[in-house]
């Protein structure tokens, strides 16, 4: 997984560049990317972001709960994993309200604040 991450309003996650090197077809002007955030900042920032209620709101979530569930598999905490895929399936499906979402990532911050 890349050490650094991009956080801007088009995308949010690990930077997807090869090379931290400026290269002839790269757009971007200035480099947005950074340390990657600790899961419990981003959890938190996770939540405000599906309690809203546009479609960009939504779609952000989304990007942020791919983050959060990469790096939980990464520092290997299975229960708050587990509690982020349940969560991202609710909001990717709507199968049930989003409060449903945000208690699931309520638990996901209580594990990974044990390291669990």
């Amino acid at each position: 997984m890349p050490n650094r991450w991009v956080d801007n309003s088009a995308y949010f996650g690990p930077d997807r560049r090869r090379k931290p090197s400026k290269r002839w077809n790269d757009r971007r002007r200035l480099d947005e990317a950074g340390d990657p955030p600790p899961l419990a900042a981003l959890l938190r920032r996770l939540r405000v972001r599906v309690a809203g209620r546009s479609a960009d709101d939504r779609r952000h979530a989304l990007e942020m709960l791919k983050a959060a569930i990469a790096e939980s598999a990464r520092l290997n905490w299975r229960q708050c994993h587990a509690a982020l895929l349940d969560a991202d399936e609710i909001v990717r499906t709507g199968s049930k309200s989003l409060s449903a979402a945000d208690d699931l990532i309520v638990q996901a911050l209580e594990h990974a604040a044990f390291g669990r």
